[in-house]
């Protein structure tokens, strides 16, 4: 899902979605996260240029993508409207940011350090454990079953929707 964090980079994720269309997400993804963001990164936050649309037209073909199409798809209305569909349905589980984590349930958002998410997985598993409830069936029953009812994931939304 596209989580825009920072607005100067709409259009890299719309740009990401007309990769998709292309067949050629990970290409993008990982081109992205090299040469542009890790340019950024690397200036130490000095240089945005490098996030911009053009810039990435100009690495897509070296990444496999037809730019003309990237740009065409990435700018029309169905790449718009994906990412914020996507922003919309994380803004219901309370995701402003990143990183975010779910484990059976309970939101983490932010940077947790490993040892803490290890305990936190150990904490749970011992309470899936002590239900009763198979594996297979824990988190439909325990979880969903008894938890938030006032928003759905993008498929329980689709299913409802089906006569």
């Amino acid at each position: 899902m596209n989580m825009v964090v920072h607005e100067n980079v709409r259009q890299a994720h719309q740009y990401g979605c007309a990769a998709a269309k292309q067949g050629k997400f990970i290409d993008y993804k990982d081109a992205f996260w090299t040469k542009s963001f890790g340019a950024y990164r690397n200036s130490g936050g000095k240089d945005a240029s490098t996030l911009t649309p053009e810039f990435i037209l100009r690495w897509a073909g070296e990444a496999g993508l037809d730019a003309d199409k990237l740009k065409s798809e990435g700018e029309g209305a169905d790449c718009q409207r994906r990412v914020e569909e996507d922003m919309r349905e994380l803004r219901k589980f309370r995701v402003g940011g990143t990183p975010n984590f779910f484990v059976n349930g309970q939101h983490i958002g932010g940077r947790i350090p490993k040892e803490a998410m290890a305990e936190l997985v150990k904490e749970k598993l011992k309470i899936a454990e002590a239900s009763g409830v198979s594996g297979s069936d824990y988190y439909q029953k325990e979880i969903l079953g008894k938890g938030e009812k006032t928003f759905k994931s993008k498929a329980d939304a689709r299913k409802s929707k089906k006569p």
